[in-house]
C-alpha cells in the first residue's frame, strides 16, 4: 500500500504536469514524451512536484516557460548549455490566441514549419497581438532533456 506522502506527491507531479500540457500519465511517471520546444528543437522534461511560489527570487533567476493549454507544445526561452539558463527554474506564462491559434501562427511561425517553436516565434506572435501573454500561472523546477532521434 502506497504512503498518504507518496500519494501527495504523485498528484502534485501529475498536476505540474497539467501545467507544462503533459498528459496526467507522464506527470506521474516522471519523464514525460516530447513536450517542450527551445530554439526549434524538442525536449521531454522530468516534472517535479515543486512550488516555488513565493519565494521572492529576483526576475532574472527564472527561464519562461510559455503554455498553450493544448493548442501546441510549450516553448522555452532557454535550454541547457544556453548563456544564462537557469538550471531549469521555471516562470509559466499562459498565452491564449484571441484570435484563434491559426492566426497566431500566420502570425510567428517565421519558418513556416507548422508550429511556433523558438523565442522568435512567440515574440512575433505576441507583437501582432494574435498571442497574449496571460501572466504567470506557475514557478517550479524541472529538466529539460533533447528528445532523442526516433523518439
Amino acid at each position: 500500500m502506497r504512503s498518504k506522502a507518496f500519494r501527495t506527491i504523485a498528484v502534485v507531479a501529475t498536476a505540474a504536469g497539467a501545467v507544462l500540457g503533459l498528459s496526467a500519465t507522464a506527470g506521474a511517471a516522471g519523464v514525460s514524451g516530447p513536450a517542450i520546444y527551445v530554439n526549434h528543437v524538442l525536449y521531454r522534461t522530468v516534472v517535479t512536484p515543486t512550488d516555488l511560489s513565493g519565494t521572492g527570487a529576483p526576475a532574472q533567476s527564472w527561464d519562461t516557460i510559455y503554455n498553450f493549454f493544448g493548442a501546441q507544445r510549450s516553448v522555452a526561452t532557454a535550454a541547457p548549455g544556453d548563456p544564462g539558463f537557469n538550471g531549469g527554474r521555471w516562470q509559466v506564462h499562459k498565452v491564449s490566441t484571441p484570435q484563434g491559434y491559426a492566426a497566431a501562427l500566420a502570425a510567428g511561425d517565421l519558418d513556416g514549419n507548422g508550429v511556433l517553436d523558438s523565442t522568435d516565434e512567440i515574440d512575433a506572435a505576441l507583437a501582432s497581438g494574435a498571442l497574449v501573454d496571460d501572466g504567470i500561472v506557475k514557478y517550479f523546477v524541472c529538466t529539460l532533456n533533447k528528445v532523442p532521434a526516433g523518439g
